[in-house]
């Protein structure tokens, strides 16, 4: 028999079985990655978990299995008188056999069940099986296989040294290496490493499994979620001895920074603060109420909103805020403010705002679900009408030469002189849309959308995370995040140039530094403060910064205090490097 690597195989071993079976699977899948392949090597195993879940996030199930069984070197399948019941069991046996040479040696019948021998079809009668009833019938296997028993099996390591931990921030990035006797490959291409925690209710979160590239998998984005005494990080991969870190502390966060210092504004406010773009003044929401803080953080100017907020933009210099009853707020840190009520369309079913997008010298395009546009500015006594979207408006942009509108039907119009000038088809569900540069970026919950304003070409590329529920556009990085709490930023060219992690269910809400510094809103009301990536601090209260990243605003649920965003944990960001 032959164990000669085929570049096209990516299993040396597909196990088939029935749903019912599963335990004697997982048995079996636990039992081979004691043994090693002829170079070393832990067996690479297929074992589809639920015979639908098991297949990568996203792939149709059957497809996946007709292309991972042309690329198993051998099919293990798992007679039991259920096996041979079920639809789907038989068609892997069928495919098996089919791709079975003719001096045998790919399919590999394992009986688990005497009781199964009167049902095995007569096409595959004469291929003989392994008995679990034998004594040694693992080794059996393991020979069939081609693998043999690991007379060293690769050694883990943790390679970065962990001392302690605070709950809720990111540790710095974890290195796990592998090193195999006589130099063999530790890993077969495609190997993983998982790491867990002991204990478990140290609530540890991130990317959990990782893979392996060289002798190395690299973890950067694992955090503990409470804090606890005498945690260790356990290690483990296919094949290999498991290994555990020394102990470490996980430790509560810390109320830093220090409010007693006289050189620091401290504003005697409640709320969520949002700085002006120039990052001099506040607006700060209480409720449904708003203030203006000027840029020396007094209090100038109020007003309120009917309803709860829904959308937030900024422009050059203002702050916009539409809640859901079509009350929209404009203010800029010159303390002027405008509250405009849009009118409700004779005969629209919505006046919900649906879009908010700033144009030059500050002026506001507001877009509903009913479809209409209005133009407003802190000039303009009454909202002006700009234009009917049949479609309603889902996403807005100014597009320099007119206007960009997302609509409820999954639609990208663009808007010349009033009237539409081309279209575009995306998806069901836009959640933002940003001009940046010479092109539009319309964020999906599932593919980001880039649109070449000048020549009209549309690039749509898959979202690199789940299905998206939370965005932020930037000036130069969008943030994006999925119900997991997996996020990316990626550029005008669709790059990602960094990911991060929250908790589920986080959204950004704030960025700094075109997007190297984050704030994330947390479902139970605490901000995290992502830099580069990495969390490194965590507020139980509101907390935002400034866009040109030099200030942040953090709250005590009384008082707003207002820091250098390096006296939040962690390293400040240096404009043009990574610091």
């Amino acid at each position: 028999m032959t164990t000669t690597e085929n570049p096209t195989e990516q299993w040396d071993v597909f196990i088939s079985y029935a749903r019912e079976d599963y335990i004697q699977a997982k048995d079996l899948q636990d039992a081979l990655g004691e043994y090693v392949t002829a170079r070393g090597a832990a067996p690479r195993i297929y074992l589809d978990v639920s015979r639908k879940d098991g297949t990568p996030l996203g792939a149709d199930w059957q497809s996946f299995l007709e292309d991972a069984l042309p690329r198993s070197r051998h099919v293990v399948a798992l007679y039991s008188q259920t096996y041979f019941d079920k639809p789907i069991c038989q068609w892997e046996l069928h495919e098996a056999y089919n791709l079975n040479p003719k001096e045998g040696g790919r399919l590999i019948p394992l009986l688990i069940d005497p009781g199964a021998v009167a049902k095995v079809p007569y096409i595959v009668h004469r291929i003989n099986w392994i008995s679990t009833n034998r004594p040694r019938w693992i080794d059996e296997v393991a020979k069939a296989l081609g693998l043999r028993a690991a007379e060293s099996r690769t050694a883990l390591r943790f390679a970065t040294p962990l001392t302690d931990a605070v709950a809720g921030h990111t540790l710095p990035p974890v290195t796990v290496t592998g090193s195999a006797p006589g130099g063999a490959t530790p890993w077969p291409a495609g190997g993983t490493i998982t790491v867990s925690a002991e204990p478990a209710d140290a609530g540890l979160t991130g990317t959990l499994t990782a893979q392996v590239t060289r002798d190395r998998a690299v973890f950067t984005d694992l955090a503990f979620a409470s804090a606890t005494s005498g945690v260790r990080l356990v290690a483990t991969a296919p094949g290999c001895e498991p290994v555990t870190s020394e102990p470490f502390e996980v430790r509560a966060r810390e109320e830093r920074p220090s409010w007693d210092e006289a050189d620091r504004p401290v504003v005697t406010t409640r709320g969520h603060p949002v700085f002006f773009p120039d990052g001099l003044g506040l607006l700060v929401r209480d409720g449904r109420a708003l203030t203006v803080l000027s840029e020396a953080y007094e209090a100038v100017v109020g007003a309120e909103l009917r309803e709860r907020p829904r959308l937030w933009a900024h422009g050059a210099r203002c702050v916009a805020v539409a809640d859901w009853s079509g009350r929209v707020i404009l203010a800029a840190p010159d303390g002027r403010i405008r509250t405009v009520d849009l009118p409700v369309r004779q005969g629209a079913r919505f006046n919900v705002p649906g879009a908010l997008a700033f144009g030059a010298d500050d002026v506001l395009y507001a877009g509903t679900w009913a479809g209409t546009v209005w133009r407003l500015s802190l000039d303009a006594e009454e909202p002006e009408r700009v234009l009917e979207h049949r479609g309603g408006v889902q996403v807005l942009a100014d597009g320099g030469e007119g206007l960009l509108v997302g609509g409820l039907d999954g639609g990208l119009a663009v808007y010349r002189g009033g009237r539409v000038a081309a279209e575009h088809t995306l998806e069901p569900l836009l959640l933002a849309m940003a001009r940046v540069r010479d092109f539009a970026l319309v964020v999906g919950e599932r593919r980001v959308h880039r649109l070449d304003l000048a020549g009209g070409r549309l690039l749509q590329v898959d979202q690199p995370v789940g299905p998206v529920t939370g965005t932020l556009p930037g000036s130069r990085l969008t943030a994006v995040i999925d119900a997991g709490g997996q996020g990316v930023c990626f550029d005008a060219e669709l790059a990602v140039r960094a990911g991060f992690r929250g908790v589920p269910g986080a959204r950004p809400v704030a960025a700094g530094l075109g997007g190297r510094l984050l704030v994330l809103e947390n479902p139970d009301g605490s901000h995290a403060l992502v830099r580069d990536g990495r969390t490194t601090y965590v507020s139980e209260h509101p907390m935002t910064v400034s866009a040109d990243g030099g200030r942040a605003a953090v709250s005590d649920g009384e008082r707003l205090l207002i820091v250098p965003p390096g006296e939040l944990g962690g390293t400040a960001p240096v404009e043009g490097g990574r610091a």
